[in-house]
């Protein structure tokens, strides 16, 4: 029954960040969050805290306008005091209104009595890498940046 509760809720979370609402996301997020993205560009690093993570919400929906996640499965392990969910999804946008941008990934979640305390995303680097150059050939500057820091974007 409670993986069954934490599947939903994953699903739940994918609709709400599929429709910009990564406010309610943040605050399924445990004050000391680590979150990370795999790959040295604009959206990768390794973030602790629910404010750089914000951050991170907000460019990827600056890069990426109308991002849409698809969670394809859902996998729970582990009691409400330490958890795992591991997550196979899609995500689609059309980069700069012209052309459609799709890629997969995995992330995996760590839950402590229901609070997300790490959360951990492998996208197809190659495919995201591309897509980022596309945008910065269009004039979109951030598309190039560094990964976030806790303090500071890294140029």
């Amino acid at each position: 029954m409670y993986g069954f509760i934490v599947r939903r809720l994953v699903r739940r979370s994918f609709r709400r960040l599929s429709a910009g609402d990564y406010e309610t996301v943040l605050k399924q997020f445990s004050p000391d969050i680590v979150f990370c993205f795999s790959g040295e560009h604009a959206l990768g690093g390794e973030l602790r805290g629910v404010e750089p993570t914000r951050r991170w919400f907000q460019r990827i929906y600056r890069l990426f306008p109308g991002i849409g996640f698809e969670p394809q499965a859902v996998v729970v392990n582990g009691w409400p005091w330490d958890t795992v969910v591991a997550t196979r999804f899609r995500v689609r946008a059309w980069m700069s209104g012209d052309r459609p941008y799709s890629n997969e990934g995995m992330q995996l979640l760590r839950l402590r009595w229901g609070r997300v305390v790490e959360d951990r995303i492998y996208e197809d680097t190659h495919g995201l890498v591309e897509a980022l150059r596309y945008l910065a050939d269009r004039g979109v500057d951030e598309a190039l940046e560094g990964p976030l820091t806790e303090g500071k974007e890294v140029a």
